[in-house]
């Protein structure tokens, strides 16, 4: 899941060499000194950076290895991210170690004047923060101020730790450059290009885009190393003004109501687009998909859609590869899934089915996804599969009528058929992955993200092909005879488990956030700086199972 790292439990250092002793024989590096103001501008920006900028350490030509030891410690309070960037030489020693060069290093002793590398290593190591993201753009000395060189392949192999993002200015064996000119050196000068992108770039999609614009120089290929799930993380917000998305109905647009074509669909807002069968990304969920007939494991019952993910197939509809929930559209219904969310679907005359229209295409109403899981398709290969089922006041569609049904129904009861062969049972989906529909409101949604979807009472995270799950749930509840508020302050993320303990009232909370359980020792509620919980919700909910 992608996200933001929390401004206030975050910390980034900035280390640069630019300048060095006469005596040791280093060229200097102008570039370095424009790489740490670029970089701490974009990370700080007030509208589209993640972090604060007295968060934000800049250690520019530092003398000693301690100077490094003294800002690094400085940011041991970073709980959720830990971002440390070095630009200057890299050297090597006898034994292939690899060391930072200080503005004071002499090559002939690096042990006692540079920064050993695996001293870095495990100061990052020991930071208590969840993702930590380490960025070298530095080179080996004895060459020109325009080539530094990685000739050892020294980096490759040093830089394992646990939850960290590691990105190289090069590839073991080549040179990366920074031209005399230039303001910044061409690995910085991407990077710096990638995080001001309109759009808001994960820490992979960042790396895709330095890699293609290295590579478009002529320039060696960076390098990149993610350990566990940190490539999702977002250094930077999207400069692009993006009008909001609408999920759910679509106003002056009623189920039933008929399209000749698909940009007739497009311009009345129920399926943007004019030839992907499923609208939406996974952060937003799915807002629309098109049942057209291009997937023969399709199953459409009326109330009911067993409806096949994209991708994998040829351009004459077979599938010869296997289906990803990495894909966008995939992921999208996902999150609809996880999420509760409401899913628009249109109905279009190419389908097989006894509810498509005779023509055109046609809005059916709102649908929500119930459970998803993978299978063997008809082709022999790996498809995703989502059950569809109407929202309570969505009307059966029409069916077609009698006479021109039978042709275009032949190939779906020779498909039926093909499954009964092969010993398929219909609508059920091989691997389920089941989850209760949850109707998820806007402050709902907002404190799960806030919490990364980990429970605040037991700290349990769900993990589920496409993402992780958990439930808004409010402490207070909504309408009579409670009327609660429908504010972040009455809303809990927690896993369902905790969820029905808290709804029974087998948990209960103090006015100091402990969580009381029965036969169990109190503890401490997981909170989130800004996510300030509404105690009088909590007194409600209290005396309504305690007196």
């Amino acid at each position: 899941m992608t996200r933001l790292p929390d401004p206030l439990q975050s910390r980034a250092v900035l280390i640069g060499a630019s300048k060095f002793l006469e005596a040791g024989g280093l060229p200097s590096i102008p570039a370095v000194a424009a790489n740490l103001d670029g970089l701490h501008a974009v990370l700080t920006s007030s509208t589209t950076g993640s972090l604060i900028s007295e968060h934000c350490t800049l250690l520019s030509d530092p003398v000693s290895p301690s100077d490094i030891g003294h800002a690094l410690a400085q940011s041991a309070e970073a709980t959720d991210v830990l971002f440390v960037y070095y630009s200057g030489h890299g050297l090597v020693d006898e034994r292939g170690r690899l060391y930072l060069a200080l503005s004071s290093t002499n090559p002939e002793r690096l042990r006692w004047t540079a920064l050993p590398f695996d001293t870095l290593r495990e100061e990052i190591a020991a930071s208590p923060a969840s993702i930590r993201i380490l960025v070298l753009d530095c080179c080996f000395s004895g060459r020109a101020v325009e080539a530094m060189s990685d000739t050892n392949g020294a980096i490759t192999g040093q830089i394992d730790i646990a939850g960290t993002y590691v990105m190289t200015s090069t590839t073991a064996n080549a040179t990366s450059y920074a031209p005399a000119k230039a303001t910044y050196t061409a690995f910085t000068d991407a990077l710096l290009a990638a995080l001001k992108d309109q759009e808001s770039l994960t820490l992979d999609e960042v790396f895709r885009k330095v890699e293609m614009k290295l590579f478009s120089l002529g320039l060696p290929r960076p390098q990149r190393r993610a350990i566990n799930a940190a490539g999702n993380l977002i250094l930077t917000k999207s400069r692009r003004v993006i009008a909001p998305r609408p999920i759910g109905e679509v106003s002056n647009v009623q189920p039933g109501q008929h399209f000749n074509t698909r940009r007739q669909a497009h311009e009345a807002g129920v399926h943007r687009p004019l030839q992907a069968g499923i609208c939406g990304t996974r952060k937003t969920g799915a807002e629309s998909i098109v049942i057209s007939g291009g997937y023969k494991d399709d199953e459409d019952h009326g109330n009911v859609i067993i409806y096949t993910g994209h991708g994998g197939q040829d351009q004459a509809g077979n599938q010869v590869s296997d289906q990803s929930l990495d894909d966008s559209g995939n992921a999208a219904l996902v999150t609809s899934c996880l999420e509760g969310l409401p899913v628009r679907v249109v109905r279009g005359w190419q389908s097989a089915s006894p509810y498509a229209p005779s023509k055109g295409y046609r809005y059916d109403g709102l649908y929500r996804v119930t459970n998803y899981g993978s299978k063997p398709s008809l082709d022999g290969f790996l498809i995703w599969q989502f059950r569809l089922e109407a929202c309570e006041d969505t009307p059966l569609p029409k069916m077609r009528p009698e006479g021109k049904l039978d042709d275009l129904m032949e190939s779906a009861r020779k498909g039926v058929d093909r499954r009964h062969q092969e010993g398929g049972n219909g609508i059920e989906i091989d691997t389920t992955l089941v989850q209760r529909i949850v109707h998820s409101s806007v402050v709902q949604r907002q404190v799960r993200e806030l919490h990364d979807n980990r429970c605040q009472i037991c700290s349990e995270r769900i993990e589920v092909p496409g993402g992780s799950y958990s439930e808004g749930v409010y402490i207070r509840p909504l309408g009579s005879p409670h009327n609660g508020p429908d504010t972040a302050g009455n809303v809990l993320c927690l896993c369902p488990n905790c969820h029905v303990k808290l709804d029974a009232g087998a948990i209960v909370l103090s006015d100091d956030l402990t969580v009381i359980r029965a036969g169990e020792e109190p503890g401490p509620l997981n909170t989130h700086p800004r996510h300030i919980i509404d105690l009088e919700c909590v007194k409600q909910h209290r005396q309504r199972w305690r007196g």
